[in-house]
Parts: C-alpha cells; sequence; structure tokens
C-alpha cells in the first residue's frame, strides 16, 4: 500500500558503510561483467539500478546520487553505451531513491516490486531521450525489452531487497529457552 505521509523511522540497515558499498560495487561489476559475456538474456535484470535504489532507499540523497553515478558507469562500461548515459540516469534513480523512502510508505511486496519496476521504466526512457539527443540511434524493440526489464528488475530487485536486509540484519529470537 501507498500512503502519501511517513513516520520517521528508520531502515532495517541504517547505515551503509563505504566498504559495504565498495563491495558491492565489486560484486555488481562482475556479476555484470558475467552475464555479459556468458549469460546475455541476465542482463535484463539491472542489478546496478538495483543497487542504486537500495544505497538510496537506506542513505543519503548525496550518497545515493554518488553510488549512482558510478553503479551507471559501470553498467555504461559493460554494456558498451556511451560512457556517462546510464551513469546520469541511475544518478536520478539513486538520488529520488532517497527522496521516496521519505515521502511514501511501501508497505508490500506488489507495491515495492511495482515502484521498483516503474524505476526501471524511468531508467530506460532516460537513456534512450539521452542517446537519441546524442545522435545515437534508438534500437529496434526497445518497448517489449523495457517492458521485460521492468518485470523481471522488480522481482528480482525485491527478493535482492529482502535477501540483503536479512543477511544484514538476521531476525533475532528472543524467547528464552
Amino acid at each position: 500500500m501507498i500512503s502519501s505521509v511517513r513516520p520517521k523511522q528508520e531502515g532495517l540497515n541504517g547505515a551503509i558503510r563505504k566498504l559495504e558499498t565498495a563491495l558491492l560495487l565489486l560484486s555488481t561489476a562482475g556479476a555484470e561483467s558475467f552475464f555479459a559475456s556468458y549469460f546475455p538474456e541476465g542482463l535484463y535484470l539491472d542489478l546496478p539500478l538495483v543497487w542504486a535504489l537500495y544505497i538510496g532507499w537506506y542513505s543519503s540523497p548525496a550518497k545515493g546520487a554518488a553510488c549512482g553515478l558510478v553503479f551507471g558507469w559501470i553498467h555504461d562500461a559493460i554494456s558498451g553505451a556511451l560512457l556517462g548515459i546510464n551513469g546520469f540516469s541511475k544518478t536520478l534513480v539513486g538520488f529520488g531513491g532517497a527522496y521516496l523512502n521519505r515521502w511514501l510508505v511501501v508497505d508490500s511486496w506488489f507495491s515495492k516490486c511495482f515502484l521498483i519496476g516503474f524505476l526501471s521504466v524511468f531508467d530506460n526512457v532516460m537513456v534512450v531521450v539521452m542517446g537519441n539527443l546524442l545522435g545515437q540511434h534508438i534500437p529496434s524493440g526497445i518497448l517489449r525489452r523495457s517492458i521485460i526489464e521492468a518485470v523481471v528488475t522488480g522481482i528480482a530487485g525485491m527478493i535482492i531487497f529482502e535477501a540483503y536486509d536479512y543477511f544484514k540484519s538476521p531476525i533475532k529470537d528472543f524467547r528464552q529457552r
């Protein structure tokens, strides 16, 4: 359920540390390189977008934007796009993720998946528009690819969010035995 009033609360993660961010960057670069080389269908999962949104969701807007920029550069370098196009679009996603976490209460899995999927479509629209402004051709089948990528990124992104939250802050059992 999406609501317009958000109570003051810290995320499950509190602050995301610099070492943690660096490890996420390295693991994302490795995973994206693996997908590009051996499993091209895996590129339907926009992993840099998921992590930029996650860091923006649980950090300050400045840290979300900076991480979005670096994750976008990784995506540009691996996908062969003009360096900076994905950097700019993921900067907006990381920055927007920090503000969306404060403005919206997203409780259900469906609404979280929808929000991640919507931001994936926003990211693709920004990349296509900027590429078109720079004289790049619009790839055929971009609408189909954007829809598939939004669904895959939305569902997988929510699973990644939940799994990473559980890994970072496991549920504790305080019952006495």
